[in-house]
């Protein structure tokens, strides 16, 4: 009986958005597959350029940094560089966030998947910070009782110690455990951690060549009720 279903983020729950963040989740995962040497995902990202280069630009640059130390010089002028600055970072974080969509059904999958007493976990070569962007703009944070992250777990992908301890956590055996991924190196994931199934889907990076290891091949989430 299924008691526990781990998701991948990127590509599973989360669009991946333009050429350049699927070629970038294709250089990490195959990265990783290879080499067994984690590399953050958000560090990728980063030099793929995925944030918007506009605003980065700016709020990075010597004009912006300028900006800053002019109004320092005013009076009570700390205060002001400083609400000035916290701004900037806004602007970085709104931006980046504006570029976060959910994969069509999948909120209201959770939901349901919640309300039937699942538990559910995401396993993510992504930091906190870009997961909380993720979770907290689509109101989904609690509907999972565990979330792990490159910056809060020494294990990763596919090292079966990363599923272990969140079945540890959630008292859940591999034979009660679903993991859901898009990549073949969620499938490795879930072979190394001896889960009961393995489910991929397309939605994401991989194809169905890549993915020909998994029990079952679904074109997204929204597909995982009908064969639970």
């Amino acid at each position: 009986m299924t008691k526990l279903i781990v998701f991948d983020k990127d590509g599973t729950l989360m669009e991946l958005g333009s050429i350049f963040v699927k070629l970038a989740d294709d250089v990490i995962n195959e990265f990783s597959s290879r080499t067994n040497i984690h590399v953050p995902k958000s560090e990728i990202k980063d030099a793929f350029n995925i944030i918007d280069e506009k605003i980065d630009m700016f709020t990075a640059s010597s004009s912006a940094r300028k900006i800053v130390e002019k109004l320092s010089l005013l009076p009570n002028g700390d205060n002001i560089s400083q609400f000035v600055s916290k701004k900037l970072e806004s602007m970085h974080t709104e931006n980046e966030a504006s570029k976060i969509e959910i994969i069509h059904g999948v909120k209201e999958t959770l939901e349901q998947l919640k309300s039937e007493g699942y538990h559910l976990a995401i396993v993510s070569a992504d930091d906190t910070e870009s997961m909380d962007l993720f979770l907290n703009k689509f109101n989904i944070k609690e509907v999972f009782d565990k979330v792990v992250t490159s910056d809060n777990s020494k294990y990763h992908k596919p090292q079966k110690e990363l599923l272990e301890e969140v079945m540890q956590a959630l008292n859940c055996a591999p034979e009660e455990t679903i993991m859901v991924g898009d990549t073949e190196i969620d499938v490795m994931l879930g072979r190394n951690a001896g889960v009961h199934k393995v489910i991929s889907v397309l939605s994401g990076s991989g194809d169905s060549q890549d993915l020909q290891n998994a029990d079952v091949i679904l074109n997204s989430v929204a597909d995982l009720q009908d064969i639970i």
